[in-house]
């Protein structure tokens, strides 16, 4: 302890000054620090936040805590009223206390199912379901992903059929590759689930569409027809109950087809709001990526504080001229690995005001009945990427902070361990690296098509305007943040123009696009989509700390430079 308390020596008001600024780019800027540290001390004296006892538990017993955790959660949220006001800067604190100090059994409750209802269902379907949601009357999961299919949506293989006489859609797996598999909560947790399935009225096809389905009764047991379970014990996430459901004509209301987008009729005719219904409705897995990628703010500080403490309070080898033993956070290879954890922290939190006004304003048009296709493509295009960035990054600078505190680091009780393990879930989570960053890989495709056309790039792609012909000059700069940010972009451009070219002349010798693309220049676009998500969070976080409110004269030369660390050391 004196160790710290000597390093934060003279430091007391920025370091309020750096704490102020991280809750404000959280939406949280009308509690002071003292209510925020009250709502800590309350979470606190309700069990809120997980203690020591985590680390030991087996995997039913960790289960158990995490479920009483969030029952208490939601007490706290009651109590003060603020059960039902999504965007409560109390309830962001404490939800954002709760999911930061450990796994959250049930987020995907809230921003899977709930998320999904609030996005596709209807002004009946949302006053209907949401209150019984945040009471905990239903608890649900999103289950989308089958043994089979996974990121490739239009190859799921469950089927609705509407029911003309009855007046019902029956839900079935017809294979063994159509059970979903996977889905977080339900395992034991969810009694009904969004799930996604294509719908066939009249023996006529019609896409996939979501269902809310019943799936446990009220004393909280497999239905009939359902045969459900819980996938069992993972890499990590072991506190989440990821399951496994089979539906064998399972019978449903007409009025639990989600119907913003879409309605079918008591005599099954099939009508929708628009041919973009579909790729509307995608906003909910937007939602989920972009989610993922703020949420690593918060982990990446976990690991900042805890390996950077370490490294305070650790010596080795004593120093030649004071005979003292050196901290270890003064070696090279320390400040190397720890500080630029600190720097994409911030940038990432930075960089989600800009997505955060963004997918704000996509809501905002679709709930006034528009249709922001332009809007959707450039979230799609970012969530596909960012999410990736950020997950990928985690792991690598995770096995950092576990080497940087050595043995101690392998303990389970140094914190990291958790965090490592479920973080890799992470990659493959709510659509695969792998493939969701091919997704971006083919707009800039698309995007370098128009370049060599003479056309001018709008919306988050502008940049390569300049940087694609080589017109942006080193003289053009005029700090190292805009040097810093040039400099990725720049690695965005020639690469784009490298892979396009080559995508191109393999096309001109006749090979089929299909095999050019995942045979031949796969790879490539997926290290361009990481480029081009570094080069956008970085361009929005250095603008952010410009223009934003909340930055102030003490607190941007301290982000700043952690952000200039990151993008050099990356």
């Amino acid at each position: 302890l004196m160790e710290l308390t000597n390093e934060r020596k003279g430091q007391a008001t920025l370091t309020k000054d750096l704490q102020r600024l991280w809750y404000d780019l959280f939406m949280c800027d009308s509690l002071s620090l003292e209510e925020i540290a009250k709502l800590k001390r309350e979470a606190a004296t309700r069990g809120i936040y997980p203690d020591l006892e985590h680390y030991y538990l087996n995997r039913e017993e960790l289960m158990n805590y995490d479920l009483e955790r969030v029952c208490k959660l939601i007490e706290l949220w009651h109590d003060k009223g603020i059960l039902y006001d999504r965007y409560n800067p109390k309830k962001l604190i404490t939800d954002y206390i709760f999911s930061g100090l450990d796994t959250n059994g049930i987020f995907l409750h809230f921003e899977g199912f709930m998320k999904t209802i609030e996005i596709l269902g209807t002004k009946e379907q949302k006053e209907k379901w949401l209150p019984k949601c945040l009471t905990l009357q239903s608890i649900g999961c999103y289950c989308q992903t089958e043994i089979g299919h996974g990121s490739d949506v239009q190859g799921l293989e469950t089927t609705a059929t509407y029911d003309v006489t009855a007046k019902e859609f029956v839900i079935h797996s017809p294979t063994v590759s159509s059970i979903k598999f996977w889905p977080g909560g339900l395992g034991k947790l969810s009694n009904h689930a969004v799930v996604q399935a294509q719908l066939y009225v009249k023996d006529k096809h019609y896409g996939v569409q979501t269902f809310i389905v019943p799936i446990r009764d009220e004393d909280h047991l497999p239905l009939e027809g359902i045969h459900v379970g819980d996938i069992g014990t993972k890499f990590g996430f072991n506190a989440e109950d990821n399951g496994f459901v089979k539906f064998t004509n399972i019978r449903i209301p007409r009025e639990n087809l989600l119907s913003r987008y879409c309605q079918v009729s008591e005599d099954g005719t099939f009508t929708k709001e628009s041919d973009n219904a579909i790729k509307l409705a995608y906003g909910n897995m937007l939602y989920l990526r972009l989610s993922i990628f703020f949420g690593r703010s918060v982990q990446f500080s976990r690991l900042a504080t805890i390996g950077i403490r370490y490294s305070i309070v650790r010596r080795q080898f004593k120093d030649a001229e004071t005979g003292e033993e050196r901290q270890i956070l003064d070696y090279q290879t320390q400040q190397y690995r720890l500080f630029p954890l600190l720097g994409i922290s911030y940038a990432i939190r930075l960089a989600w005001v800009e997505l955060q006004k963004l997918y704000s304003s996509f809501e905002a048009q679709t709930a006034d009945g528009k249709q922001p296709l332009a809007l959707l493509k450039d979230l799609h295009t970012l969530a596909s990427c960012l999410k990736p960035l950020v997950t990928w990054r985690m792991r690598r600078f995770g096995e950092y902070v576990k080497q940087c505190c050595g043995g101690h680091g392998f303990l389970n009780v140094s914190g990291i361990h958790r965090i490592i393990k479920s973080e890799e879930g992470l990659v493959t989570a709510e659509g695969t690296n792998l493939v969701i960053t091919q997704q971006t890989g083919r707009v800039l495709l698309g995007e370098a098509g128009k370049l060599a056309q003479g056309k001018r790039l709008e919306g988050i792609t502008a940049f390569l305007n300049d940087h694609y012909n080589n017109t942006r000059k080193a003289s053009n700069y005029s700090s190292i943040n805009e040097i810093i940010v040039g400099a990725f972009e720049s690695r965005v451009a020639f690469y784009l123009d490298y892979a396009s070219k080559k995508f191109q002349k393999l096309i001109g010798e006749g090979i089929p696009m299909q095999t050019v693309w995942n045979e031949k220049v796969q790879q490539d676009f997926i290290d361009l989509s990481i480029y081009f998500a570094d080069a956008f969070m970085l361009r929005t976080a250095f603008r952010q700390l410009e223009e934003n409110k909340f930055v102030t004269s003490e607190t941007k030369p301290v982000v700043e430079k952690c952000m200039q660390v990151y993008a050099i050391y990356c």
